[in-house]
């Protein structure tokens, strides 16, 4: 599968909240850098757990691939528009929850992966204006 196709189906999986699809998308030993965590996310599971924990604070989030996605060799990169209701509660960092605030939310994010040599992603890092986020859920003015 070639990365461009890769990142459509991880799209998609992610939409229809296939985590079975996902999870076959991982290597085992892959690494994810998010800009909420403060250390990367290490392993298939940790990863999973993280993106189905997304789903509880907004279940209605969804991405939309912004423009095609650019591959050399075992790298990609890509831009997504996710867009979110807070209708659930949202983990916070210092383990206390924000309550469902009903704001809508929309945010860009520019991902870079790497593959494997089975094709599977190996490392991402997702960057976004996480300030921006919080500006939208009224947690800073």
């Amino acid at each position: 599968m070639s990365p461009e196709q890769l990142v459509h189906r991880f799209i998609d999986a992610f939409n229809q909240r296939d985590l079975a699809t996902i999870e076959s998308l991982y290597a085992h030993d892959a690494i994810t850098h998010d800009p909420f965590q403060p250390e990367p996310i290490e392993g298939r599971e940790a990863i999973l757990a993280v993106i189905a924990g997304q789903w509880t604070p907004f279940p209605d989030l969804r991405w939309e691939l912004r423009h095609p996605v650019v591959a050399s060799g075992s790298q990609a990169a890509y831009e997504y528009l996710a867009q979110m209701t807070h209708d659930g509660p949202l983990p916070m960092p210092d383990g206390s929850e924000l309550e469902p605030t009903g704001k809508e939310l929309s945010v860009d994010i520019g991902v870079f992966v790497t593959l494997d040599d089975d094709g599977l992603f190996a490392e991402d890092r997702g960057y976004f204006d996480a300030t921006a986020v919080a500006m939208q859920l009224g947690l800073v003015g």
